[in-house]
Parts: C-alpha cells; structure tokens; sequence
C-alpha cells in the first residue's frame, strides 16, 4: 500500500524539499503519509529499492515532480517520471524555474497541467490541488493566508540559489544581456576590458551574469553573482562547472572563473 503522497525530486534540491514536507506537515500530512527519499525512513533496509518506488509510486494518492535543472539530469527521477506515467493518474508536476514550459512538453507528461513556483499563487494552487484530490480536507480552522505567505516566500527565496551536486558542480544558464547595469557595478580594470559590445567579449573572454546565487555565502546585499569563462565558445548558454578562483570583488559583487565545466543542451 503506498503513501498519501509520492514527492519525486532531485538530491541536490534537499532544501527546498524540506520546504515543501514543512508545509504538508503543516496542512495535516504527516511524514509517514510521505514518500520521499530525503525523509529518513521512506526506504526501508533490506528491500529492493526500485521495487519500493514502484509500490509507492503506484499506490499513492498524488505524485508530485519537483522538476528543476537538477532533476532533468537525475537517471532515478526520470525513471520515476516514466513510471508515474505509466502507473499512476494523480500526477502533479511542479515546474521550478528557470525551467520553461517548452522543456517541460519535451516529457512524457506534456498534456498533464503543471504549476509553477514562480506563480504568485503557487501556495494557493497547491493547497486547492492537494484538496481536489482528496489527499487533504479543506481545513476552515487554518491560517491559510498566512501559510500561504510564508511557504511563497521560502519558495521564491530558495529557487534563487544554485546548488552544487555532490561532486561540486553547479548548473547556471548565462545571461548576457545586462552590459549596461554590469558596466555600473564593476567599473575598475582588469575587468572593465571585458564589458565590450553587446556580449561583453573581447580576446574569447565572456562575462556572464549567472541565473541565481552560488550557495557560497548569505550576503542580503548581494544580488547577482558573475562568471568569466576563457577560450570558450559556447553553443548553448547554460553550463554544468565547477568554481575557480574569486576574479574580483567590487561594491558586494563577485566573479569567479571556472574550472571544469560540461555544456548542457
């Protein structure tokens, strides 16, 4: 017999599943009417781990996908995707940006609404789904104004960061369209020599603003982070790399080299 919910998510994006558990907890879900590989306990010793994701998956009353960069990337999320879709028709997908609603029809779940974290009503939207598939009853003696603010609130405040995997890569998409906001921020040599045109390249050497925060500290004043890449022409704007050294630091901003990195399609 399977769990009220099945939660498919990538390792790396632990923190915002504690978020989402938090707020089922708090909706009346307890962890052990959970599902998920990051909950101590979801898998017991001993027993065939496919073969507990598949029981669980089938039995549930709602699957969700937390679908960031990360779980595009993960064998196990994909193959739990595959069988959700063949076994289970309580699927929600929870698209996490910068993941567009294009990559997200490339899936075997094109077709199947999904909402998005970047919604301003995602809590809202959650809750009514978690409703509408009896998985929870509507609850009048909740606050639901005030969860719903704080769990958008941690929502948005964690999508921002960029985690590194296990072997300490990132996955960023580059952005290069801020030259005059970057030639404001960072005005000093050597790094002036690189804000040149509208791709800010000059010798094979690009500045790019990355898509989120490296998870390297929590400065409030830091609100961008930037990445120069040498000798590299890419064919597609969006990186798995590991850090190099720290470029330069001017008024809270900090760029960084890159050391091994792998394009991404």
């Amino acid at each position: 017999m399977g769990k009220k919910v099945f939660i498919s998510h990538s390792s790396v994006d632990d923190k915002l599943i504690n978020i989402f558990i938090e707020f089922l907890n708090n909706v009346g879900i307890s962890n052990d009417d959970i599902f998920c590989t990051s909950i101590s306990g979801s898998l017991e010793g001993g027993k065939n781990f496919v073969k507990q994701i598949k029981d669980n998956v089938k039995g549930s009353k709602m699957v969700i996908f937390l679908m960031s960069e990360r779980f595009f990337l993960s064998y196990f999320c994909l193959a739990e995707l595959g069988a959700a879709w063949a076994l289970n028709q309580n699927i929600l997908p929870v698209i996490v940006p910068p993941i567009s609603i294009e990559e997200y029809n490339n899936t075997p779940l094109i077709g199947v609404q999904a909402l998005n974290l970047s919604n301003v009503n995602f809590a809202n939207e959650f809750h009514s789904n978690l409703v509408k598939k009896n998985v929870i009853a509507n609850d009048d003696t909740l606050d639901k104004d005030k969860l719903f603010k704080e769990f958008n609130s941690e929502i948005r405040n964690e999508i921002k960061i960029l985690r590194k995997d296990s072997r300490g890569f990132y996955i960023a998409r580059l952005l290069d369209n801020c030259s005059r906001q970057t030639k404001q921020i960072v005005n000093q040599p050597p790094i002036d020599k690189f804000l040149l045109g509208d791709r800010f390249m000059l010798n094979n050497e690009t500045l790019w603003r990355l898509n989120g925060l490296l998870d390297i500290e929590s400065n409030p004043n830091i609100n961008e982070h930037w990445i120069l890449i040498k000798g590299i022409k890419l064919s597609s704007a969006k990186l798995k790399f590991q850090l190099g050294e720290l470029l330069e630091q001017q008024r809270n901003q900090k760029l960084f080299t890159i050391t091994n990195f792998y394009e991404l399609p």
